[in-house]
C-alpha cells in the first residue's frame, strides 16, 4: 500500500494555526459516531462464543478483543508509515482470530471499512479489497468453510467500505471548497484594505501638504498682508473640510467629481506654492475607473511638485493617440533621480488594475515628466473629459 492513508480532513484540521471548517467538524463527528456504533457491535463477535468454553478460552477471547480495540483506535491516531503498519497488524489480527470463531466472518469488514475513511484514491481501495478477498478465500478454504462465507464478506466490504469512502471523499471535497472560499474572502478583505490605504494616502498626503503650505504662507503674510493671510487660513480650513469628505468617499469606494474638478483643485494647490499650472485636455471618453485613477495620479503628482520639485510651471496634457489615452504631467523643477515611495507605488498598482502604464522620466525643460497610458474603453459607461486650456495666475 503506497498511499499514505492518513488523509482525513480532521488530521489537517488538527494542525496548529489552520482554519477548521464546518465540513471537517461534521466529518469528525460522523466518523466518531460510526466507529463507536461499529465497536459496540463488534463486541458481539467476541462475547457470544465465550460461554461455551473454559476460562482459558475466555482469556484468549479477551486478549483478542483487547488487541482489536487498541488497533481499532490506534489506526485513527497515527499517520504515514506508522498508520500503514497499524492497519497491517489490524488485518493480521482479524485473520488470526477467525479460526477461533468461524461464525464471526463479518469481522473481516472492520479493518477494511475503517481504512476506507482514510483512503483518497479509489484504485487503492480496490487493490486492498482484492488482497483482502484473496486472503479470505484462502483462509475459508483451508478451514473448510462454504463459499457463501466469502460472498458475504465481499458483500459487506463493498457496502460498508464504499459508503465510508464516499462519506470521507465528500467531506474532503466540502472541506476544500470551504477552505477555498475562506481564502477568497481573506484575499478580498486584504485587497480592500490595501485599496482603502491607497485612497487615504492619496487624499491625506495631498491635502495635508496643501494645508501645510497655506498655513506657512499665512504665517509669513501675517506681518505684511493680514487680509491675504486670513484668506489663506480660510482656504486651509476649507481644504481640511474637503479632505474629511474625501476620506469618507474613499472609504466608501468612490469619488465622482471628475477630472475638471481635480484640475481646479490642483491649480489652487500649486498657486499657493507659486507654481503656474497650464492644462491642455482634449475631449476624450473616459470610464469612471479611468477618471478616478487620473484624478489620484494628478493629486499625487501635485503633492510631489509642491514638496520636492521647486518648480515654477506645471503642464498637464490629456490626448488620445493610436487608440490609447495619454495623460502627462510635467514640471520645470529640479528633476534628478526619483525615489518611488508609497504614493507612486500605490499609483502604479491602481493603474495596473485598469491595464494602465506609468512612466517617469526627465522632462525636456530639466524637470520631471509623469506619463500615464491607458487603453481606450469604448464599451463601458464613459465620462467625456472637458476641454480645458489656460493657466493660473501666480502670486
Amino acid at each position: 500500500m503506497h498511499e499514505e492513508p492518513a488523509r482525513a480532513p480532521e488530521r489537517n484540521a488538527a494542525a496548529p494555526g489552520t482554519h477548521i471548517t464546518d465540513s471537517e467538524r461534521k466529518f469528525l463527528r460522523g466518523r466518531w459516531i460510526v466507529r463507536w456504533v461499529a465497536l459496540l457491535y463488534a463486541a458481539y463477535f467476541f462475547v457470544v462464543p465465550a460461554y461455551r468454553h473454559s476460562f482459558a478460552v475466555w482469556m484468549e477471547f479477551a486478549a483478542f478483543y483487547a488487541a482489536f480495540v487498541i488497533l481499532y483506535f490506534l489506526v485513527a491516531e497515527l499517520t504515514g508509515r506508522r498508520q500503514t503498519a497499524a492497519f497491517v497488524l489490524f488485518f493480521f489480527l482479524v485473520f488470526l482470530y477467525y479460526p477461533f470463531n468461524q461464525q464471526a466472518y463479518v469481522i473481516f469488514v472492520y479493518p477494511f471499512a475503517v481504512l476506507c475513511l482514510f483512503l483518497s484514491r479509489l484504485r487503492t481501495l480496490f487493490l486492498v479489497l482484492a488482497a483482502l478477498m484473496a486472503g479470505v478465500v484462502a483462509e475459508t478454504q483451508s478451514l473448510g468453510r462454504p463459499f457463501a462465507t466469502t460472498e458475504s464478506v465481499l458483500f459487506y466490504c463493498v457496502i460498508f467500505g464504499l459508503s465510508n469512502f464516499a462519506f470521507a471523499q465528500q467531506a474532503r471535497t466540502n472541506s476544500l471548497l470551504e477552505r477555498a472560499n475562506f481564502e477568497i474572502e481573506r484575499l478580498s478583505q486584504e485587497a480592500e484594505r490595501e485599496r482603502i490605504a491607497r485612497d487615504l494616502h492619496d487624499v491625506l498626503g495631498h491635502t495635508l501638504t496643501v494645508i501645510t503650505v497655506k498655513l506657512d504662507l499665512a504665517r509669513r503674510l501675517l506681518s505684511r498682508d493680514l487680509d491675504r493671510a486670513r484668506n489663506e487660513i480660510v482656504e486651509a480650513e476649507q481644504t481640511a473640510r474637503n479632505a474629511l469628505a474625501e476620506v469618507r468617499e474613499a472609504v466608501s469606494g468612490y469619488r465622482a467629481e471628475g477630472l475638471d474638478a481635480e484640475i481646479g483643485r490642483a491649480r489652487r494647490s500649486l498657486l499657493s506654492a507659486d507654481v503656474k499650472l497650464t492644462a491642455d485636455l482634449a475631449p476624450v471618453n473616459l470610464s469612471s475607473s479611468q477618471v478616478n485613477a487620473l484624478c489620484i495620479a494628478l493629486r499625487e503628482a501635485v503633492t510631489n511638485i509642491v514638496r520636492h520639485a521647486h518648480a515654477t510651471v506645471c503642464h498637464v496634457t490629456l490626448l488620445e493617440k493610436d487608440r490609447t489615452i495619454r495623460f502627462t504631467i510635467e514640471d520645470n523643477g529640479l528633476g534628478g533621480p526619483i525615489r518611488e515611495g508609497n504614493g507612486l507605488r500605490g499609483m502604479r498598482e491602481r493603474l495596473q488594475s485598469i491595464a494602465g502604464v506609468m512612466k517617469l522620466a526627465a522632462a525636456a525643460n530639466g524637470g520631471t515628466s509623469l506619463e500615464i497610458t491607458l487603453p481606450l474603453e469604448s464599451e463601458s459607461p464613459v465620462q467625456p473629459a472637458p476641454q480645458i486650456a489656460g493657466e493660473a495666475e501666480t502670486l
